[in-house]
């Protein structure tokens, strides 16, 4: 775990901060999605549509605990997030804010493991393979995914996996370490810690 998890004003800002600005990100996202889904629709796979914008619902949580490396800042990113693209117009409704919940602890869960001690390339990886499943079993029960068939559930994981490996396992990494090698972060975990390469 992180040497200083005492939260202070820069750390609320920070995290208010990328909930407006993931919050837009995450509304774009919906928006896209549903285009997909129109498209896909008369070929009877309208469920993929939004697969392949899942790994940008996690990013609040990855995002977050990336940079910060304190226990909780994923988790209220993610719900943060979640609100933000709900006041926004997000065409879904509240239940968002439970989705991004259960995104927040897909991503902090094997983080969490770790201790917060460990925030490399193969655990920003396995938290995205982790909140992809997790998230897959919460919408069979919440959004009906349990009647659709088994091979299209399959290939929606396969791509949601894809999806969310691309955008919080490698991009988001990418995105934190050279914003603090710019300088853009200094103050936090990640400029005090040494970023995976």
């Amino acid at each position: 775990m992180t040497k200083n998890n005492e939260w202070k004003l820069k750390d609320a800002l920070m995290i208010a901060i990328c909930a407006v600005l993931f919050g837009i990100l995450l509304l774009g996202a919906t928006y896209a999605g549903g285009i997909l889904y129109g498209i896909l629709a008369p070929a009877g796979m309208g469920s993929l549509g939004y697969e392949p914008f899942y790994g940008i619902y996690f990013m609040p949580a990855a995002f977050c605990i990336y940079i910060m490396r304190k226990p909780g800042t994923g988790m209220i990113a993610e719900i943060l997030a979640a609100i933000i693209e709900t006041l926004l117009g997000n065409f879904f409704g509240p239940i968002v804010i439970l989705s991004g919940v259960v995104q927040g602890i897909g991503i902090e869960l094997p983080i969490a493991l770790k201790k917060y001690r460990d925030f490399g390339r193969p655990v920003m990886i396995t938290s995205a393979v982790v909140c992809s499943v997790l998230t897959l079993i919460y919408n069979c029960f919440v959004s009906g995914y349990k009647m659709i068939a088994l091979p299209i559930l399959g290939v929606m994981l396969v791509v949601r996996i894809i999806s969310a490996v691309f955008f919080c396992g490698i991009l988001t990494p990418i995105l934190g370490d050279r914003l603090s090698k710019a300088g853009v972060l200094r103050g936090y975990a990640i400029c005090e810690e040494d970023a995976p390469a």
